[in-house]
C-alpha cells in the first residue's frame, strides 16, 4: 500500500509538471521567436503529439495490466516489453509511411522541411516512451525524476539560446532532442531490467489485437472534451467557442488532475484480482463511491466560485461562460465515476470489449444530442447534452457490473 500511495504521488507530480512545463514554455517561446515562428513550432509540434497517440495505443493500459500481473517472472516480462516494441513499431511504420506520402505530395505547403524533421523526431520520442513498462511494474520513481530533469533542463536551455525568431529550428530541435533523449534513457533502463528480449511480428500482431478494445477505451473518453470546441464552432459559431472553452479547460483540468488517483489503482487492481476477485471488487466498488462523491462535492464548490474565477480571470465580458460552468459541472461526478467503473473494475476484470463499446457508443450519441439541442438551446444544449449522456453512461455501466456479478455468482451456483 505504501508503494501505491507513493506512486500516486509521483503521478501526481508528473501531471502537474505536464501542465506547469508547457505553460512556462509559452512567454520564452512566443516572445523570442514571433507570431509567425511559434505558430509554425506549436502547429509541427500539436501534430506530432497526436499522431504519437497512435503510436501509443492502448499501452499504457494493456501493456501495464499484462506487466503488473508478471512483475515478477522475468522471461514473461522480456516477451512482453518485446512485442509491445515490437507491436510500436508495426503502428510507427505506418504512420510514418502516411506521414511521408503526405509530405511528399503536399510538400509546398509546409513551412519548413527542417521543422518537420524535429516534429518526426518529437513524434518517436513520445510515441516511443516506456512509462507504461514502469507504470506495470509500480516502480516509477527512477523514470519520473529523469523525465521531470530532463523537462526543465529543457527549459532551462530554451530560456538560455532562444532569442529570436532565427533560433525556431534550435528552439524545436532543443526540445525534441531531450524528449528523445528521456524516451532512449527509459528503454535502456528497460532492457536492463528485462534482459535479453526478441522482436516478433505475430506478438506485436498480438499485442494490438489485445490492446485494440483500451485504444478504443482511450480514444471515446477523450472524444467528448477534444470534440466539444469543434462542436460548438459549428453549431453555434466562434463567440460561442469563446464562452464554452474557458469552461471546458476548467472541468477537463479537474478530471485529469484525479486520473492518478485510478492510474495509481490500475496495475495494484489487476494484480489483485488474480489473488481474490471478492476482496478487489469490494475495494474498486469504494473506489467508484468515493469518485461519485468526491465529484458532487467538486462539482457543487465549483458551482458556488465559477463566477468568481471566471470573472476574475477573464472579465465581465465572459459571463455567458459562467451560465456554462455551471451546467458544465455536473461532468464531473459522472466522468469520474465512469472512469473509476472502467479502469478500476471492468478492463481488471477483462471486460474490455464491452467497455469500450459502450464508451464509444455514449460518444456518438453525446455527439448527435448535443448537435440537436443546439439547434433550439445553444451551448447550453451542447453541455447539456453531454451531462445526460455521461450520466446514462454511468447507469448502463453499472448495470452491466451487476449483471455481469449475478452471471458469475450463478455459474459458481451450478
Amino acid at each position: 500500500m505504501t508503494r501505491l500511495l507513493k506512486n500516486m504521488g509521483l503521478l501526481f507530480f508528473v501531471q502537474l509538471c505536464g501542465y506547469l512545463i508547457p505553460i512556462l514554455e509559452i512567454p520564452v517561446l512566443a516572445r523570442a521567436l514571433g507570431v509567425q515562428e511559434y505558430g509554425k513550432v506549436v502547429l509541427i509540434q500539436s501534430v506530432a503529439l497526436l499522431t504519437s497517440l497512435v503510436v501509443e495505443y492502448g499501452f499504457s493500459l494493456s501493456g501495464s495490466r499484462q506487466v503488473a500481473i508478471s512483475r515478477d517472472d522475468k522471461s514473461v516480462l522480456a516477451r512482453i516489453f518485446g512485442e509491445v516494441l515490437s507491436a510500436k513499431l508495426l503502428i510507427f511504420s505506418i504512420v510514418a509511411v502516411l506521414g511521408f506520402f503526405i509530405f511528399v505530395v503536399k510538400g509546398d505547403s509546409f513551412h519548413d522541411s527542417n521543422l518537420v524533421l524535429m516534429g518526426f523526431l518529437y513524434f518517436v520520442a513520445f510515441g516511443f516512451s516506456p512509462f507504461w513498462f514502469f507504470q506495470g511494474l509500480e516502480r516509477i520513481t527512477l523514470i519520473v525524476v529523469v523525465e521531470v530533469s530532463l523537462r526543465f533542463t529543457s527549459l532551462l536551455f530554451l530560456y538560455m539560446f532562444i532569442h529570436g525568431e532565427q533560433d525556431a529550428l534550435l528552439a524545436f530541435g532543443i526540445m525534441s532532442g531531450f524528449g528523445l533523449l528521456n524516451t532512449i534513457v527509459g528503454n535502456v533502463v528497460c532492457v536492463c531490467k528485462v534482459g535479453k528480449f526478441s522482436l516478433s511480428l505475430s506478438g506485436g500482431l498480438q499485442q494490438i489485437k489485445i490492446g485494440f478494445h483500451v485504444f478504443v477505451y482511450k480514444s471515446s473518453n477523450n472524444i467528448l472534451m477534444s470534440a466539444g470546441p469543434s462542436l460548438v464552432g459549428l453549431t453555434s459559431g466562434h463567440v460561442a467557442v469563446a464562452s464554452y472553452v474557458p469552461a471546458e479547460k476548467i472541468i477537463r483540468g479537474f478530471v485529469s488532475f484525479v486520473n492518478p488517483i485510478l492510474i495509481g489503482f490500475y496495475p495494484y487492481l489487476n494484480r489483485q484480482f488474480q489473488v481474490s476477485q471478492v476482496n478487489t471488487i469490494r475495494l474498486s466498488w469504494m473506489i467508484v463511491i468515493g469518485m461519485l462523491f468526491s465529484g458532487v462535492f467538486a462539482a457543487g464548490l465549483i458551482y458556488f466560485v465559477g463566477d468568481f474565477l471566471i470573472f476574475k480571470v477573464l472579465g465581465a465580458g465572459f459571463t455567458a461562460a459562467s451560465e456554462i460552468l455551471k451546467v458544465f459541472v455536473w461532468v464531473i461526478p459522472f466522468r469520474l465515476a465512469n472512469q473509476a467503473l472502467g479502469l478500476c473494475m471492468l478492463i481488471p476484470m477483462g471486460r474490455d470489449k464491452a467497455t469500450s463499446f459502450l464508451m464509444m457508443l455514449s460518444s456518438v450519441i453525446s455527439m448527435l444530442l448535443a448537435a440537436l439541442l443546439s439547434i433550439w438551446y445553444g451551448v447550453a444544449g451542447v453541455v447539456s447534452a453531454f451531462v445526460l449522456v455521461e450520466a446514462f453512461l454511468f447507469i448502463a455501466l453499472i448495470i452491466f457490473v451487476l449483471g455481469d456479478g449475478d452471471k458469475k455468482r450463478k455459474m459458481e451456483g451450478v
